[in-house]
C-alpha cells in the first residue's frame, strides 16, 4: 500500500509525496508542474520532461484588474473581496486610478496649524463681514475684525464700504505697533480683493491669503465673526434692541470678548499683563440716567433723563446712553443704572423692523476716518485705546485698569458729549384683496383691481397730492456744532431725513413699496393702465407651457431741474426665462443715433422751425404679441376668485424679448400709415414730405420729437398719433433722454448737467476741487500702471456712465475712450485719472454743445491721428470731427485695430474713417431733402497721407495697406470729396488724439462749441 503526503505551497501548489515519486500540482488548473521518481529514498529528477508552456504564463488578474470589474470601489473593499473569496490575484499592491481621482475628489482633512505665535502681532487674523441687510444706526454695511494670534485679542472696525480696508488697516497697523512697541509680521486674511491693495502698500508685511473657496484656512477669523454675532444676537434678544443698533452692540460685544476667558486665558490680560476691572460691567439695552446738567438750558430743569445703555464708549472713559426722544446718544462716566427695567421692551420695538433693510444698490456716503486719540485720566496713568468717536469707525481696544475703575470716586467728573442717530421711520405693510372675477376667462379691466382701502382708485388719481406737498416739516436743528469737551457731533439726522430716504430712494422690493401711500398709487396707476389695454386674459395654467414671473420696478420721473416729477411703477415680466423659438423670435429694435438728432436739430434751428416733444405713455403695452406667452398674476394683485390662473398675455409687456421690437413695430406701421417713410440710414428717423412740406420724426422708444417746416403739419400729425396711442405733448424741446435743451438767442445748448451731477453725487465728488482739464498732458497710461483698483466694477460703471456723456461733451471723448481701454483690470493711477475727469466735469457742469441758428448746408471735417500713442500696443488713435454748416454734428476717439508702420499710414487710416462719416452724413441729407451748397471738404495735418488721397504714390509703403482704406481715394477721384491739407495749429481734431495743454485744450474746446448754460 503506497503512502501519500500532501503538502501546500505558499504558492497555491500541492506537493503529493508518494513511496515511487513526487507530484507537484497547480490547485487551479489541475496542471502537473513537476513529477520527480523517488529510487533507494532519493528522489531523481527527469530533466528530459515535457513541460506545458501554460506553467511559465500567469493567468491571474491583478488588483487594478479586478478594482475596475468590481466598478471602482475603495481599495480596502477590493481587497476585502478578492481576499476574502480567494479570487486569483497576482498581487494586493495598488497603482493610482486616475479614474477615480477625477471622479472622487473631496476635500481633504485640514490638519491643525503647526505654527505658535510666541509674541503679540506675530500673526494677525483679519475677514470682512458683509454687506449687512440692515443698515446701522450710523450708516455701516460693513465691519472687519483683526485678530493677534498670540493673545487672541480682538479689533473692530465698521465700514460704510468694502474699499475701505487698506485705508482701515493703515490706521490699524500704525496705532497698534505704536502701543504694543512691536511690528506686525503676519497678515491671514481670505482671497478677498479688498485685501489686494495692502500687499503692494506694506511688502514689508507677509501677507498669506487662503486658498480659493476655502474659508477654513482661515478658520480664526472666520470663527470669530460667528463669536461676535452670537453673543450680539443674544444680548440684542435680551434686551429687545432694535437691529439698527448693530454697531453698537457688535463694538460692546468685543469689548467684553476681549476681558472673558478663552481656554483659560484671557486676552486683555495676555496683552496687557494686568486682569481687567469686571465692575463697570452693566447689561446692554437696560435703562440709565446719564448726568445731563451740562446741557440744561436753566438751573431749574431735571439733571438727567432716562436713556438706554447701548454699551462703551471706544474713545472715552464713560457709557454710551441713547435718548429714545431725541435720538440722541450721550457719552457720561457719571451714570446711574436701572437692570430691571428695558426700555425697547416697554416701547414694544422688535428686531427686526421691514425699513430697516437695504438694498445692495443703496447709496452709500464716503468713510471719514480720523486719527484715533489716546484717552487721559487725571489720577492715573493715561491709558492707550485703539478707539475713534462714535462717528468713526470703532475699534474696541483695551483698557487699563485704572480706566477700567470707571465709577471710581477718584476719577474727576467729564463732560459728556452727545450725538444723534439716526431714527428709521416704521411702515406697517398692508395687504390687498382683488375685486372677484366674473369667469374663468376674464379680461383685465378696471373692476378687477384690487378694492382695498388702502388702494387708491383712478378716479383719486388726479388729486394726487404733489411730493412736495408729502414731506415732512423742515428740521428744527441743522447746525452739527462741536460739545463742550471738543468731540465732533456727527450730523443730524431727523424724520425729514427719513422720510426723505423712503420718498426719494426708488424701492427696490414690492414690500418697501407697499409701505408708502405713493407707490401704493402708482402701481394703481399701473394697473389701471395694464386694464385699459386688454394686455392680458385669466385663464387656467397650461399644463406643457412655460408661465413667467414678473416683479414691480419703481422709478422716479424727474423735471429738467431734478425736482420729483412724479412716481412711476411698471410691471415687468421676468423674460430672462423665455426660450428662443418657442416664446420669441425677433428681438432687434432700432434706437435713433445720437448723429441724426443732431443733424435734424442742426436742420431745424437753421430754418427756425418748430421743435415739439413727446412722451408715449405705457409705449411696450400697445405693442401685440404674435407668440403665445403665459405669466403669473402680479404680486399684490392676485384674483381671489381664481388664484391659480396665470395671465395670457395679448400686449407686449415690459420685460419680455420682444417687447421693444412689437413696440417698434407698432409705431412705424402708424407712421407709415400716415404718410411718413422710414429711413434708409436710419430706421428711427421718419420723413414726410407733404405737398413741399418737410416733416421729421425721431424715436428713441417710447420718447419722440417732430419738427418741420409747417407748424399745422406738426399738431396734426401729433394729433394722428394721440388717435392711436396714449401720446402726451409735452411741448418745446426741453429734456430728451436726459439731455436739457436750452434755447438762448445764439441757438440751442445742449447739456447734461443733471446726468453729471447724478453721476458726481454717486461717487461722492459733487464738490471736488475741479480742474481745467480732463486729462494731465504728462500722464501715460498702461495697463501694467500701478497697483490694482480694489473696486473695478465702480471703474466701469463710472466710465460706462461718462461713455453717454460725451453725447454733448465732445472736450471729453478722448479722456473717456483712453480710460475705457483699462475696464477689463483698471489700476489705481486710471482710477485716478478717472476722478481727473470728474472734477474736471465738476467744474464744467454747465457747459453743453452749442447747436447754432444760423448755418449753411456744408459739410467739412476735420481728421487727425497720433502715431503709436499707446505704450502697450504700439497702437493709434484716430480721431475726427464733422461739422454741418457751423454746427458740429458728429465726432469720434477711436483706437485703430492695428499698428502702423508711419505716421502716414495712420492718418490715411484716420482719413478713411472719417470718409465713411461723411459719405452716410452726405446720403441721410440727401434723403431729408437738403441741397448741398458744396462737395464735403476733409482737412488733413499730415500731407504724405492728402497725397496718398489723391494719388497712387508710395507703393513700397502702402501695398499693404487693406483694400477698404483706400475708399477715401475712390471719392477723391470721383470729385464727391476733397481732402485739403491744414497746418496742425488749425487741426480741430487734435483734441480728440491726445491730451493737451490748458491754452490750446480752451481754445479747440471752443472751436467744438462747447459752451456754458449761462450765456444769455
Amino acid at each position: 500500500m503506497s503512502q501519500v503526503t500532501l503538502t501546500t505551497c505558499p504558492l497555491s501548489c500541492l506537493m503529493m509525496e508518494e513511496i515511487s515519486y513526487t507530484l507537484e500540482m497547480d490547485l487551479l488548473t489541475k496542471t502537473p508542474l513537476l513529477q520527480v521518481h523517488s529510487i533507494n529514498g532519493l528522489f531523481i529528477l527527469n530533466l528530459n520532461l515535457n513541460h506545458s508552456p501554460q506553467a511559465f504564463l500567469s493567468n491571474r488578474a491583478s488588483t487594478n484588474v479586478w478594482h475596475a470589474r468590481l466598478g471602482h470601489p475603495s481599495i480596502a473593499t477590493t481587497l476585502e473581496v478578492v481576499n476574502s473569496n480567494k479570487l486569483s490575484c497576482s498581487r494586493n499592491k495598488f497603482s493610482l486610478c486616475h479614474d477615480c481621482a477625477q471622479a472622487k475628489a473631496h476635500v481633504l482633512p485640514f490638519s491643525p496649524s503647526s505654527s505658535v505665535s510666541t509674541s503679540p502681532l506675530q500673526i494677525v487674523h483679519s475677514d470682512v463681514w458683509g454687506p449687512s441687510p440692515i443698515v446701522s444706526s450710523q450708516g455701516f454695511r460693513y465691519y472687519i475684525t483683526f485678530v493677534d494670534d498670540y493673545s487672541k485679542f480682538t479689533w473692530i472696525y465698521f465700514m460704510k464700504q468694502k474699499s475701505e480696508v487698506s485705508h482701515i488697516f493703515s490706521i490699524f497697523k500704525a496705532q497698534v505697533e505704536n502701543l504694543l512697541d512691536c511690528t506686525i509680521k503676519t497678515l491671514r486674511t481670505d482671497g478677498g480683493t479688498e485685501y489686494k491693495p495692502i500687499t503692494n502698500q506694506f511688502p514689508q508685511i507677509l501677507h498669506q491669503t487662503s486658498c480659493p473657496y476655502t474659508p477654513q484656512q482661515n478658520g480664526h477669523a472666520e470663527r470669530k465673526h460667528r463669536h461676535i454675532i452670537e453673543l450680539a444676537l443674544a444680548n440684542m434678544s435680551y434686551a429687545s434692541i432694535p437691529l439698527k443698533y448693530w454697531d453698537e452692540i457688535f463694538s460692546s460685544v468685543v469689548f467684553l470678548i476681549n476681558r472673558l476667558p478663552s481656554n483659560k486665558f484671557v486676552p486683555f490680560t495676555i496683552l496687557f499683563k494686568k486682569n481687567p476691572n469686571y465692575s463697570i460691567l452693566k447689561i446692554l439695552g437696560c435703562q440709565c440716567f446719564p448726568l445731563t446738567r451740562p446741557y440744561n438750558s436753566h438751573k431749574l430743569e431735571l439733571r438727567s433723563l432716562p436713556c438706554v445703555f447701548l454699551g462703551y464708549s471706544s474713545s472715552q472713559k464713560g457709557y454710551r446712553c441713547l435718548d429714545l426722544q431725541t435720538n440722541k446718544v450721550y457719552i457720561s462716566r457719571n451714570v446711574t443704572f436701572d437692570e430691571s427695567i428695558f426700555p425697547f421692551k416697554q416701547n414694544k420695538q422688535g428686531l427686526i423692523s421691514s425699513c430697516d433693510f437695504v438694498s445692495a444698490h443703496s447709496p452709500i456716503m464716503p468713510l471719514q476716518i480720523s486719527s484715533i486719540q489716546q484717552a487721559h485720566q487725571p489720577s492715573g496713568p493715561s491709558q492707550p485705546t485703539l478707539e475713534p468717536t462714535s462717528q468713526q469707525p470703532v475699534t474696541t481696544a483695551p483698557l487699563s485698569s485704572s480706566s477700567d475703575q470707571l465709577l471710581s470716586p477718584q476719577i474727576n467728573q467729564t463732560p459728556i458729549s452727545a450725538t444723534r442717530i439716526p431714527s428709521a421711520p416704521v411702515h406697517p405693510i398692508t395687504t390687498r384683496t382683488p375685486a372677484a372675477s366674473s369667469s374663468d376667462n376674464t379680461v383685465l379691466t378696471t373692476s378687477s383691481l384690487p378694492s382695498s382701502s388702502n388702494q387708491p382708485t383712478p378716479q383719486q388719481i388726479d388729486h394726487t397730492p404733489s411730493p412736495a406737498d408729502q414731506l415732512p416739516p423742515a428740521p428744527l436743528h441743522s447746525m452739527t456744532t462741536r460739545t463742550r469737551d471738543q468731540t465732533r457731533k456727527t450730523r443730524v439726522f431727523t424724520d425729514f431725513v427719513a422720510h426723505h430716504a423712503s420718498m426719494e430712494t426708488e424701492p427696490r422690493t414690492f414690500n418697501q413699496a407697499n409701505s408708502l401711500p405713493a407707490w401704493r398709487q402708482a402701481m394703481a396707476v399701473e394697473l389701471h393702465a395694464l386694464a385699459l389695454n386688454k394686455t392680458w386674459t385669466l385663464v387656467p395654467p397650461p399644463a406643457n407651457q412655460k408661465v413667467l414671473s414678473s416683479k414691480w420696478v419703481y422709478k422716479i420721473k424727474r423735471k429738467p431741474d431734478g425736482t420729483i416729477d412724479r412716481f412711476k411703477a411698471r410691471l415687468v415680466a421676468n423674460g430672462f426665462h423665455q426660450e428662443e423659438g418657442v416664446d420669441f423670435m425677433e428681438t432687434y429694435s432700432p434706437v435713433v443715433r445720437p448723429t441724426t438728432i443732431r443733424v435734424v436739430l442742426s436742420i431745424a434751428m437753421s430754418s427756425q422751425w418748430q421743435i415739439k416733444q413727446l412722451d408715449v405713455q405705457n409705449a411696450f403695452l400697445h405693442g401685440d404679441l404674435t407668440e403665445t406667452v403665459y405669466m403669473a398674476q402680479p404680486k399684490g394683485f392676485v384674483d381671489p376668485t381664481f388664484p391659480n390662473h396665470v395671465c395670457l398675455l395679448h400686449k407686449s409687456l415690459y420685460g419680455l424679448k420682444q417687447a421693444p421690437r412689437a413696440w417698434f413695430l407698432k409705431l412705424s406701421n402708424a407712421l407709415v400709415s400716415f404718410g411718413f417713410k422710414s429711413s434708409n440710414y436710419d430706421p428711427s428717423l421718419f420723413i414726410s414730405n407733404h405737398n413741399g412740406h418737410k416733416l421729421f420724426v425721431l424715436v428713441y422708444v417710447d420718447d419722440i420729437i417732430v419738427t418741420g417746416d409747417d407748424d399745422k403739419l406738426v399738431a396734426e400729425c401729433i394729433e394722428q398719433l394721440s388717435t392711436q396711442f396714449a401720446v402726451k405733448d409735452l411741448g418745446k424741446l426741453h429734456y430728451f433722454l436726459g439731455i436739457e435743451a436750452q434755447f438762448t438767442t445764439q441757438g440751442l445748448l445742449l447739456t447734461q448737467s443733471k446726468y453729471l451731477a447724478d453721476l458726481l453725487n454717486r461717487v461722492n465728488m459733487i464738490n471736488s476741487k475741479p480742474v481745467l482739464t480732463p486729462m494731465a498732458t504728462g500722464v501715460t497710461l498702461s495697463k501694467d500702471d500701478g497697483a490694482l483698483f480694489d473696486d473695478p466694477h465702480l471703474y466701469r460703471s463710472v466710465i460706462g456712465a461718462l461713455q453717454y456723456a460725451t453725447l454733448t461733451r465732445p472736450d471729453i471723448s478722448f479722456t473717456v475712450n483712453k480710460l475705457s481701454q483699462f475696464m477689463h483690470d483698471p489700476t489705481l493711477n486710471h482710477w485716478t485719472a478717472a476722478k481727473r475727469l470728474l472734477r474736471y466735469l465738476c467744474g464744467t457742469l454747465k457747459h453743453g454743445i452749442l447747436i447754432h441758428s444760423t448755418s449753411t448746408n456744408t459739410i467739412h471735417a476735420y481728421s487727425d491721428a497720433d502715431w503709436a500713442g499707446s505704450i502697450d500696443d504700439r497702437r493709434s488713435t484716430s480721431g475726427f470731427c464733422v461739422y454741418l454748416g457751423r454746427n458740429l454734428v458728429s465726432w469720434c476717439a477711436k483706437k485703430q485695430p492695428t499698428v502702423l508702420r508711419s505716421s502716414t499710414e495712420a492718418e490715411y487710416r484716420s482719413l478713411a474713417l472719417t470718409c465713411t462719416e461723411i459719405k452716410w452724413l452726405t446720403y441721410l441729407l440727401e434723403e431729408l431733402g437738403i441741397a448741398m451748397v458744396s462737395k464735403p471738404c476733409l482737412w488733413c495735418d499730415n500731407i504724405g497721407a492728402t497725397f496718398l488721397a489723391s494719388n497712387p504714390m508710395f507703393h513700397a509703403r502702402t501695398k499693404h495697406i487693406e483694400i477698404d482704406y483706400h475708399f477715401v481715394r475712390e471719392q477723391v477721384a470721383d470729385n464727391k470729396l476733397d481732402v485739403k491739407f491744414i497746418c496742425s495749429a488749425d487741426q480741430l481734431s487734435d483734441v480728440m488724439t491726445k491730451p493737451l495743454p490748458l491754452p490750446r485744450f480752451q481754445f479747440l474746446r471752443g472751436k467744438l462749441n462747447v459752451q456754458c448754460g449761462t450765456l444769455a
